[in-house]
C-alpha cells in the first residue's frame, strides 16, 4: 500500500512538472505572438499615416481652392443682399413679411 501511494506522488509530481513545462511553453509563445502583433500593427499604422499624409498632399491644394472660393461666394452674396436691401427697402421689407407669414401659416397646419 505503501509503495502504491510513492507511485502515484511520482506520477503526479512528474505531472505538475510536465504541466509547468508546458504552461511556460504556452507563455512563450504568447509573448512572442503579442510582440508579432504589436510589430505588424506599428507597421500598418505607419502604413496608414503615409497614405494619409499622399492624400493630403494630392487634394490639399483643391480644398483649400475651394474654400477660397466659398467664401468669395459668401462675401459677394452678402455684398448683392446688402446692395438689394439699399436699393429696395419696402420690396426687401415686403418679402420678409411674406416669408414669415408662409412660415407661419405652415407651422401652424401642423
Amino acid at each position: 500500500m505503501r509503495n502504491a501511494a510513492g507511485s502515484d506522488n511520482k506520477d503526479l509530481t512528474k505531472q505538475i512538472a510536465l504541466l509547468r513545462s508546458q504552461l511556460d511553453d504556452l507563455a512563450d509563445t504568447v509573448n512572442g505572438t503579442s510582440d508579432t502583433l504589436l510589430q505588424r500593427g506599428g507597421e500598418k499604422l505607419q502604413e496608414t499615416m503615409r497614405s494619409a499624409r499622399e492624400l493630403i498632399a494630392k487634394y490639399g491644394d483643391n480644398a483649400k481652392h475651394m474654400a477660397d472660393e466659398a467664401m468669395r461666394l459668401k462675401d459677394k452674396a452678402s455684398d448683392t443682399l446688402v446692395a438689394h436691401t439699399e436699393e429696395r427697402p419696402f420690396t426687401t421689407l415686403a418679402a420678409i413679411l411674406g416669408i414669415g407669414f408662409l412660415a407661419g401659416w405652415l407651422l401652424r397646419r401642423r
